[in-house]
């Protein structure tokens, strides 16, 4: 009795109410004509709740959402495929899709049949305003008999994945990336020599052959280096994404953050598009290693990770030294940074330590809330280090597109 009482509005209720009060009075005056009346009024809140509650079991619903995956921006369409099979007449059906805020607005749609078995097709448009993973669904349905008596909200179960991946930037070759080659090059084996002498080195493990040591290279970096011995015919990357929440500004596709995102993306798929074997790493620690032989894959590995990206509440780059050590990969380096301190300047430098070039994509935070706000003397004070250590470095402020800021860098290369 609750259960109706509940789904009854308030037209329902007053006329089971005046039903019942009807009822009893005609009764205990000896009218039973006007006691037939009365029993109408309540047998008809009663119908229109069975009647409801029957149509909510007659529906169903199929969804399909196209296409489930799609870049930032790009515009999608979800299609229902709605059906009734109950032979019962209902009034009024209003649906709503259940659709977060980074998808656009819920959609909202009525069917007004009174017949008892039909079909429909919907379809709304989407857009992918956020990078990430989402559902749509369930199918919120509203029903309600012709008299407006009885009204129920119910579920029909079920709910589709959206996959919004990074705007990935088609990039322009990074012009001399390693002195003598190019980092989109036909022959990308040259990016990463190191000096004239055209040699790759790294850290001494145990077991290495002593006159395999790079004495100048050792002098440089304080620490025994070894020969990487015709390594330098195996083009590889490494790719840091700074993903530190306090060293980033802006909040959504404004922030800075998600134009980092955007850049990772964007140069990880530029390189293993290039034959490039490519390692990415944030500064939590995470790892996603690719693999040249399937650039593919690894184009796909990249982007998965980066569209599941989130800021880390860490606040060095300790974990992504000690990621950079464990994977030994990458004879250049491309790191894309947040606001910078001196701390991490040391940090970058050793997560380069036996890469031939180091280049960086440096951004000004504080433009991303304010255009007129500056970078602080910290964060100019490190790109100044950070070039006088050798890194090529381009400063990022709010407006600058990746296309823009990676042919910079290549200009960069050329100095």
């Amino acid at each position: 009795m609750l259960v109706a009482w509940t789904t009854l509005t308030g037209r329902g209720r007053f006329f089971l109410v005046l039903g019942v009060a009807v009822t009893v009075t005609s009764s205990a005056w000896g009218q039973p004509d006007l006691a037939w009346l009365g029993v109408l009024l309540v047998v008809l809140p009663l119908a229109a709740v069975i009647q409801v509650h029957r149509t909510r079991l007659s529906l169903g619903s199929e969804r399909r959402i196209e296409p489930s995956r799609a870049p930032v921006g790009d515009r999608l369409t979800g299609t229902l495929a709605l059906t009734k099979a109950g032979s019962l007449p209902v009034g009024l059906l209003q649906f709503e899709e259940a659709v977060p805020a980074q998808l656009g607005r819920r959609p909202r749609f009525s069917v007004h049949q009174f017949t008892g078995r039909w079909q429909r097709r919907i379809t709304y448009p989407l857009m992918g305003l956020s990078r990430g993973r989402f559902r749509v669904g369930p199918l919120v349905v509203h029903a309600a008999d012709p008299f407006g008596l009885a009204r129920l909200d119910s579920t029909l179960a079920g709910s589709d994945e959206v996959m919004i991946t990074p705007h990935v930037v088609p990039l322009s070759q990074l012009t001399n990336a390693g002195g003598s080659g190019s980092a989109g090059d036909t022959a990308p084996q040259h990016v990463g020599r190191l000096g004239q002498d055209d040699v790759l080195v790294r850290e001494y493990r145990q077991g290495d052959d002593v006159r395999r040591v790079h004495w100048r290279s050792t002098a440089r970096w304080g620490q025994v280096m070894v020969r990487r011995e015709e390594q330098a015919w195996e083009p590889s990357a490494t790719v840091l994404l700074d993903n530190r929440v306090a060293h980033h500004e802006g909040a959504g596709r404004e922030g800075s953050f998600e134009w980092a995102v955007s850049a990772a993306a964007s140069v990880c798929s530029h390189l293993t598009g290039a034959g490039y074997r490519v390692a990415l790493i944030d500064a939590s620690g995470g790892v996603v290693s690719g693999g040249s032989e399937d650039p593919v894959t690894s184009r796909e590995a990249m982007l998965i990770a980066l569209t599941d990206a989130a800021l880390h509440r860490t606040d060095s780059l300790s974990a992504a030294v000690n990621a950079s050590v464990a994977t030994r990969e990458g004879e250049i380096m491309i790191a894309v940074l947040g606001r910078l301190t001196i701390d991490d300047v040391v940090s970058l430098e050793r997560i380069r330590r036996a890469r031939a070039q180091g280049f960086a994509l440096a951004l000004h935070p504080e433009s991303f809330v304010g255009a007129g706000l500056a970078a602080g003397a910290e964060q100019v004070q490190a790109i100044r280090q950070l070039r006088e250590q050798g890194w090529r470095v381009v400063e990022v402020r709010a407006g600058m597109t990746v296309g823009a800021a990676w042919e910079r860098l290549g200009q960069e290369a050329l100095v």
